[in-house]
């Protein structure tokens, strides 16, 4: 391949890696085609504007294609923003939907302007009518969706508050085959150990442990625990020795079998632990308007 066009791939992959629109990490059935196949494969991760598909063959950057989303029976255009690596199953590509205001996946994505306000963020499905969001969340009700599993939520669908639950990793709507809760519900209590602390900052930090993944290009992939949360970013801590300054991406709440949604952020502080060879970290979110435009 020409080297400047690969540079020119590389640049629009890491666009696209960088937009502005949450990224929901969710297996999704597809049916793909282009001038002269016809394939089908599926979505890793989708968003607002686009997804993270795999295929079997090679394709070129800005090429057009046609995606159907075989959970929702709906069709979009597309194009090919660039190559994201290969596994075995074949090699990563990052799409973007040739109309804005399509919305393949049946996912209500809130505007990004709306982002600054999540402490996290989680795919959550009405257990009545399946219609399933990209949700934000303060502290307390992190913790009181890792602790009960569900949230009692308005639905404008159901024009009601129902039950809402996790969205499963790689199952369509109404796929968990579980018996879904009543209608309405009551909201969940805050619990107590939900401590408010100031600590000199500018934000209320939560003094909440919940689930995380921490994703970093050298260090890779561990789970652990927030010891704090707020709007702005976390706190955890490791035996893994981030640099201060480097990107990281982060899902909280999370969990190994659901839909988790991963945002970047900055290590801001990193500080020895009490622990024996514990660091302790805070970080700090990249908000969506940093980005620059969303692909």
């Amino acid at each position: 391949m020409d080297p400047k066009l690969q540079t020119d791939e590389k640049s629009d992959a890491a666009a696209f890696l960088k937009r502005r629109s949450d990224r929901v990490s969710i297996e999704v059935p597809i049916e793909v085609a282009g001038s002269d196949f016809l394939d089908q494969t599926r979505a890793v991760l989708v968003s607002r504007h686009g997804g993270k598909i795999v295929l079997n063959r090679i394709l070129s950057a800005d090429q057009e294609l046609t995606v159907l989303c075989k959970t929702t029976g709906k069709e979009a255009a597309a194009r090919v923003v660039g190559h994201l690596g290969e596994g075995p199953e074949g090699h990563y590509y990052g799409i973007a939907f040739l109309e804005p205001d399509v919305n393949l996946w049946d996912i209500e994505f809130p505007e990004p302007s709306e982002s600054e306000k999540a402490a996290a963020r989680v795919l959550l499905e009405c257990a009545v009518c399946h219609a399933r969001k990209v949700t934000y969340l303060d502290g307390p009700e992190a913790e009181v969706l890792e602790a009960n599993h569900r949230l009692s939520v308005f639905c404008k669908h159901c024009s009601n508050a129902t039950l809402w639950l996790p969205a499963l990793a790689s199952a369509a709507p109404h796929d968990s085959g579980v018996e879904q809760p009543s209608v309405t519900a009551e909201r969940p209590q805050v619990p107590d150990q939900a401590v408010r602390t100031r600590e000199n900052r500018r934000e209320a930090r939560l003094r909440l442990r919940v689930m995380a993944c921490i994703r970093d290009e050298q260090l890779g992939e561990e789970i652990t625990k927030t010891e704090n949360i707020s709007r702005s970013g976390f706190c955890f801590k490791s035996r893994k020795e981030y640099r201060v300054g480097s990107v990281l991406q982060a899902a909280l709440p999370y969990a190994p079998n659901q839909a988790n949604i991963f945002s970047p952020g900055r290590v801001a502080h990193a500080e020895e632990s009490t622990e024996a060879g514990v660091f302790s970290y805070g970080v700090s979110y990249i908000l969506a308007s940093r980005w620059g435009p969303s692909t």
